[in-house]
């Protein structure tokens, strides 16, 4: 009997270390965690049992090299060119992301936020055409500015 208690606990051990835990900040500031995080919420993927990033130790600090000065960092051409990549990317993810929410929002039927007590709390159409209206204007600022 006692194996079949410890098969069933190594079994139920197994999914849980497995699952995945999203964390997400809602409109009032409060912090939710949960396996599946809502429509157009960046959710962050939480270290948990069964997710194990590779994380970087903290650089140990050099006392044989000075830091460059800022002056020096910012003539080198490569350094800009990589910061301008950097840039880029980031503007291209973020209007990306802003699209794909600005989608959701109209393809979406029934729209709903989460609320503090979990409960899904569905949206009315002047909040809906709200959200679509800041949803297509971070589009304009993200996707259509060059600079």
């Amino acid at each position: 009997m006692k194996r079949v208690v410890v098969f069933a606990l190594l079994i139920a051990w197994s999914g849980i270390s497995s699952a995945v835990i999203y964390k997400w900040v809602d409109a009032q500031g409060a912090v939710h965690y949960g396996d599946h995080p809502p429509d157009g919420v960046n959710a962050e993927i939480v270290e948990g049992l069964g997710v194990h990033a590779q994380a970087s130790p903290p650089p140990a600090p050099s006392s044989a090299a000075p830091p460059k000065p800022a002056a020096t960092a910012a003539q080198d051409p490569r350094a800009k060119q990589a910061v301008d990549a950097d840039a880029a990317a980031a503007r291209e993810k973020q209007c990306a992301d802003a699209q794909q929410r600005y989608q959701k929002l109209l393809d979406g039927r029934k729209l709903y936020t989460t609320g503090d007590d979990g409960q899904r709390q569905y949206l009315s159409s002047e909040q809906i055409d709200a959200a679509r209206l800041a949803a297509k204007s971070d589009i304009d600022t993200l996707c259509n500015n060059a600079s």
